[in-house]
């Protein structure tokens, strides 16, 4: 589990003030808390710390001298600019399990005949702090034109420990012949192009 270290936020300066200043707000809380915790990170920190995870990842959050195991929940960003605006973590407590998300990651996508279309790019489950995990691979060798795979058919969907939040009937991806895209595509602007006329 990766450490990341910051500090209680100076709640005598608002967070744009903070952000100008190279530093990142967030937030701490949990049902073990009294309140949640202001939080504050040296901007460097946290995007080095982005670079290899995402929210649903797990982490040792170290504030002063105290430590807490913790769940990156939330990481909004600045419209315009993309920045980061804030952090949100969660408390993690020993045998009591917590919402999270997956990511879904395709392996072996340069061994499919055909497009893959991916409806789904991650799924919520709940499990037990031992449990989480950061992401779903999906090996895609052997797959063709006309498969698809749904959420009831990843590895997860069918492990005790998890409770998936997603639904089950949901599309994860398929994969259709590159023929069927292109004729869509063509259909649409004939309609389109038909529409227009009539206009």
């Amino acid at each position: 589990m990766s450490i990341l270290k910051g500090e209680k936020r100076n709640l005598n300066k608002k967070a744009k003030q903070l952000r100008k200043e190279g530093i990142i707000p967030g937030v701490l809380y949990g049902k073990n808390l009294k309140e949640s915790i202001s939080i504050q990170f040296p901007q460097k920190e946290v995007a080095q710390f982005l670079r290899s995870h995402f929210e649903g990842s797990r982490v040792d959050l170290m504030i002063g001298e105290e430590s807490y195991k913790a769940l990156l929940k939330e990481v909004t960003y600045v419209p315009m600019t993309r920045d980061v605006e804030h952090l949100s973590f969660q408390t993690l407590l020993e045998g009591e399990k917590v919402t999270n998300i997956a990511k879904i990651v395709l392996v072996n996508k340069e061994n499919v005949e055909g497009l893959i279309q991916q409806s789904l790019n991650e799924i919520t489950y709940k499990a037990l702090p031992s449990d989480l995990i950061e992401k779903i691979e999906v090996d895609l060798t052997g797959m063709k034109p006309g498969d698809s795979i749904y959420v009831s058919d990843l590895d997860i969907a069918k492990k005790e420990a998890y409770e998936i939040k997603t639904p089950l009937d949901s599309l994860v991806l398929s994969i259709v012949e590159p023929k069927t895209i292109l004729t869509e595509e063509a259909e649409e602007t004939g309609e389109q192009d038909t529409e227009a006329a009539q206009e």
